[in-house]
């Protein structure tokens, strides 16, 4: 919170004037201070839960619907500013290269609101996290200083991106453990409910799909 503040404050070379009504934030615009954070997303919801008599030796559980399903994950990066304006892209992580006419015919289906990208681990790395601020949060933050909160990820701090940071006026801001509640509003009110909602989507998907097959049994 103390590298916050300090690094929020007005500076003699900054040229945001009082007058400006932004300029009560101190250094940084609210359009200029954002929050960038990783979470994995699993391709299959199991609740891992259920109820039985006690005393069964045999209990049933929720198994996965596709083979390996339930060990597979994507990544979907989220990035917010302080104005609440949404200006970057959600960013998802397949794991793969990406390639194959399967994959070509999926990507049709992408929504233009969201970057897809692929690599070995589904996870970003130092050469995405780079593309990224390259692509698409550099021209959002008209060569105006800005602050950034990450958390401790070892591909937030290589030096390749520090490199890029500091060639645009980015601060970084690295959020220690412990203080995820005080600095990562993704964490505290996004990530969350984000989950949840798609654990719904995905649920109803799921059984909307049964239901088709189903029919389709019944018809045969």
């Amino acid at each position: 919170m103390r590298f916050n503040r300090r690094n929020s404050q007005q500076r003699e070379a900054n040229e945001i004037f009082q007058s400006d009504e932004e300029a009560e934030i101190g250094r940084y615009r609210l359009s200029n201070i954002c929050n960038m954070d990783q979470t994995p997303l699993p391709f299959e919801y199991l609740d891992g839960r259920t109820y039985n008599q006690q005393g069964d030796k045999t209990i049933w559980v929720q198994r996965s619907k596709q083979s390996g399903w339930d060990k597979r994950q994507a990544t979907i990066q989220l990035t917010i500013f302080a104005d609440g304006i949404s200006r970057v892209k959600s960013l998802v992580f397949f794991r793969g290269q990406g390639i194959g006419a399967s994959i070509q015919v999926e990507k049709q289906c992408y929504n233009p609101r969201v970057v897809v990208k692929f690599n070995t681990k589904a996870y970003a790395n130092s050469t995405t996290i780079v593309e990224w601020l390259d692509d698409q949060v550099i021209p959002v933050l008209e060569g105006r200083p800005t602050l950034m909160a990450l958390d401790m990820f070892g591909s937030h701090k290589t030096e390749k991106v520090l490199d890029t940071m500091r060639a645009h006026d980015i601060t970084l801001s690295i959020i220690p453990g412990g203080c995820t509640s005080l600095v990562q509003p993704l964490d505290v009110s996004i990530n969350r409910p984000f989950k949840d909602i798609l654990k719904v989507s995905i649920n109803q998907s799921s059984k909307g799909r049964d239901g088709e097959n189903s029919s389709m049994q019944e018809r045969n």
